[in-house]
């Protein structure tokens, strides 16, 4: 939804500092929240009702009582999460931890129309029920990570690599294939949360997950909340200004950061130069043989770094995160570039490093945020 931020209920705060830090007594609670004390048992015994946290025993004795410990409850209630690319999908389901407890990958077919790709994850969504035995009303919802804008209604827009889907109602749709309810979020912004539902982030205070699948898309968190802008789509770098002398961008400027420092901005500058269109990866293999494959790689790694680390230094970020399978065999280029600029410039406080679920984190923290809305709503 549009806003500068995305709060986070006070349910929501001490159950992640529970998450994090569980096994945890109610005073350690209190320290690390920063709550007061009624409104911290408040959330607690609301949290307890609802049998998200139990009771696991007790600390060791200080020379008083011994203080009641406060853990998570991981198998009251599971997330659905899908991240749709334009080559693949895959679904997982996690815990209230934020583990993955199943998951299912699959191949789009090339040309697949939106209707036949909603029978693919229905079917998806199906198996995967199935296998882990939680076709019982505990899943509380589905979250589709899409890797660029989309509208309130559920439907995508302004996805050059997901053309087909324009003005998709995907939302419904999908609802009304798996009888669950379904939300749209970017990938860019998902991957963020999901630094933070995880416990990734550390003690870092703002944040950046830079996701690519298809598109090119960042997630902020500042202070552990989801930076959205006024129209829900901040982090949408697809058009910063890289090089005025670069290739033209469909939105009518010139070298742009999505057709200057992408990995399909590889892809096409290698065709121009060699007329052979080849995947990013297959030109990445080419690198050490082929002169025109090393300038197509080294010039676009060398834009992402620039955007990314002046996105970096725009929004004096400490962290940022790569994430997305789009990254490919280019991973380690894309993150030692990154690391390079930022060494170059001096930023010693930015932290430069790859999700732990690079491959599937946005549909990993698609899940994660079904739970938080389930926590946040109760």
């Amino acid at each position: 939804m549009p806003g500068k931020t995305t709060s986070v209920s006070t349910p929501a705060l001490v159950l992640d500092v529970i998450r994090t830090r569980g096994p945890i007594s109610r005073i350690e609670l209190a320290e690390a929240t920063g709550l007061t004390a009624a409104s911290m048992t408040t959330a607690v015994r609301q949290l307890i009702e609802k049998r998200l946290v139990l009771s696991v025993g007790h600390g060791e004795s200080t020379g008083g009582k011994r203080r009641e410990l406060l853990d998570v409850n991981p198998t009251t209630r599971f997330g659905l999460g899908l991240q749709l690319g334009p080559e693949s999908m895959q679904v997982v389901v996690a815990n209230l931890w934020g583990a993955v407890v199943g998951r299912v990958g699959v191949a789009l077919a090339p040309g697949a129309t939106p209707d036949e790709t909603l029978g693919s994850m229905s079917s998806a969504v199906e198996e995967l029920l199935a296998t882990t035995s939680l076709a019982d009303g505990r899943i509380e919802g589905l979250c589709v990570a899409v890797p660029g804008p989309h509208e309130a209604s559920g439907a995508i827009v302004d996805t050059p690599s997901l053309a087909a889907w324009e003005g998709y109602p995907l939302g419904s749709a999908l609802e009304a294939a798996t009888g669950i309810g379904v939300r749209l979020e970017n990938a860019g912004l998902l991957s963020a949360a999901g630094e933070v539902w995880t416990g990734a982030a550390g003690d870092s205070r703002a944040l950046a997950a830079i996701h690519v699948d298809g598109e090119i898309s960042a997630g902020v968190a500042v202070d552990g909340r989801l930076v959205r802008g006024s129209r829900g789509r901040a982090g949408d770098i697809r058009h910063l200004p890289i090089d005025p002398a670069g290739p033209l961008c469909r939105c009518g400027q010139r070298g742009c950061l999505a057709v200057t420092g992408t990995p399909e901005a590889i892809a096409s500058r290698y065709q121009d130069e060699t007329g052979s269109r080849l995947t990013p990866g297959r030109i990445a293999a080419r690198v050490e043989s082929d002169p025109r494959a090393a300038r197509a790689v080294d010039d676009a790694v060398t834009a992402f770094s620039r955007g990314i680390v002046a996105f970096a230094d725009a929004l004096d970020l400490d962290r940022l995160v790569l994430s997305g399978r789009g990254y490919g065999r280019l991973l380690d280029r894309y993150l030692d570039g990154v690391r390079d600029h930022a060494r170059a410039l001096g930023r010693t406080h930015l932290a430069v490093a790859v999700s732990a679920n690079q491959r599937d984190a946005g549909a990993v923290a698609a899940a994660g945020a079904v739970l938080r809305d389930h926590i946040a709503a109760r």
